[in-house]
């Protein structure tokens, strides 16, 4: 109990040193923000200071959405890949943009990343 509530205040203090410099999607309408990204970072590796990577590779659903399972995930063990599927629901693909088809795959990186 102790270890998640100094877990929690973790999070609760954590503010710029979990933030994220988050890169536009060019085929993306709606995206996550770095508030977002905040809010998913797994919990033991924010109190370990632990960066992570992710990529997922995703379809375009019918309501331009994506459907995403873990491509690779490093380092393993952290939650990296759980948080960025949660953060994925907040991605909405553009159906102007010629490279999009609904049905369609898409590789997407995500960072973690501790910064001061």
């Amino acid at each position: 109990m102790k270890r998640l509530i100094f877990a929690l205040w973790l999070i609760a203090a954590a503010g710029p040193a979990a933030a994220q410099e988050v890169l536009p999607v060019p085929w993306a309408r709606e995206q996550p923000n770095p508030s977002d990204f905040r809010n998913t970072y797994p919990v033991g590796a924010l109190a370990e200071g632990v960066s992570g990577d992710v990529r997922l590779l995703c379809t375009i659903t019918d309501e331009y959405k994506l459907d995403c399972a873990v491509h690779s995930e490093t380092p393993a063990g952290y939650g990296f890949g759980d948080a960025a599927l949660r953060l994925s629901r907040l991605y909405v693909a553009s159906p102007d943009d010629p490279r999009i088809a609904v049905g369609g795959r898409v590789l997407l990186p995500i960072r973690y990343e501790m910064r001061d």
